[in-house]
C-alpha cells in the first residue's frame, strides 16, 4: 500500500511567480524534501540541504558578463546613527 502525501496550504504565503496570496501548499516528496507548490500557476520548488529554497533565476540576480556594475551595485557601507541627545 502506498503512503498518502499530505499537502497543507501555507497561510499568508505569496507565490514567487504569480504573486497570488494563499495559493501555496507544502508537502514532502519521495526524496523527503520539503516542496512548496502553487495551485494557481504550477510553480514548484524544493528546499535544499540547509533548509532554504533555491533562488529563482531572474534578470536581476544574474551576472552581466562583460558589463560594468551599475551605480546601485557598489559596495555597501555601514552607517551608524547616533542619538544627538546622548553625549559621547
Amino acid at each position: 500500500m502506498t503512503e498518502k502525501t499530505i499537502k497543507r496550504f501555507i497561510a499568508g504565503a505569496v507565490c514567487p511567480r504569480c504573486a497570488e496570496l494563499d495559493k501555496l501548499m507544502m508537502f514532502r516528496n519521495e526524496k523527503d524534501q520539503q516542496v512548496r507548490e502553487c495551485v494557481r500557476c504550477g510553480y514548484s520548488d524544493a528546499m535544499n540541504e540547509n533548509g532554504q529554497p533555491e533562488e529563482i533565476s531572474t534578470r536581476v540576480n544574474q551576472p552581466r558578463i562583460g558589463e560594468q556594475p551599475l551605480s546601485h551595485e557598489d559596495e555597501i557601507s555601514v552607517v551608524n546613527i547616533m542619538d544627538p541627545k546622548k553625549k559621547p
